[in-house]
């Protein structure tokens, strides 16, 4: 009887955790989908097609940030309860939470591609990444490491 109850626990805790990061993983599309629409200037997936290494860093951007999602949605998935039952409860709180910080992740990625775009604090042209494949993909690569420790910290911040 224990061994089952194991078993149960273990299936519903794999269970929420798997509903979570896909619920992330959605909204990590969703981010990089956005990120092409604010950034211009930078045409992000018509300049890495067909390169090999700005191709790879993309994926494995989004890999990082698989990992960072899927270890917050393990730790502190949206659903909640220990209780060996159906019934676990969604956390709507923590499913708002990672939302707003997907909005704020966009934000400030705007306001970041504003001021290197606009107003050149260190006197660079952003219009430069655009030259190079490998630049783009590292630029995505970066961006979904952001996105990536952002859901991550909405993932494993308390809620008090």
């Amino acid at each position: 009887m224990a061994g089952e109850e194991f078993f149960t626990s273990l299936g519903l805790w794999f269970l929420r955790a798997l509903v979570s990061s896909l619920i992330c993983l959605l909204i990590g599309y969703i981010g990089i989908k956005a990120l092409t629409h604010i950034t211009t200037k930078i045409n992000e997936f018509e300049t890495i097609k067909g390169n090999a290494l700005a191709t790879s860093l993309f994926v494995g951007g989004f890999l990082v940030y698989a990992g960072l999602v899927v270890y917050g949605s393990m730790v502190n998935p949206f659903f909640l309860s220990q209780a060996v039952m159906l019934g676990s409860y969604f956390n709507l709180q923590r499913l708002i939470v990672v939302i707003l910080s997907f909005f704020v992740s966009l934000l400030f990625g705007w306001l970041f591609y504003l001021v290197f775009a606009k107003a050149t604090p260190f006197d660079v042209d952003l219009d430069d990444i655009n030259k190079n494949p490998t630049a783009v993909g590292v630029f995505l690569f970066c961006y979904e490491v952001f996105l990536g420790l952002i859901v991550f910290a909405s993932l494993t911040l308390p809620i008090g």
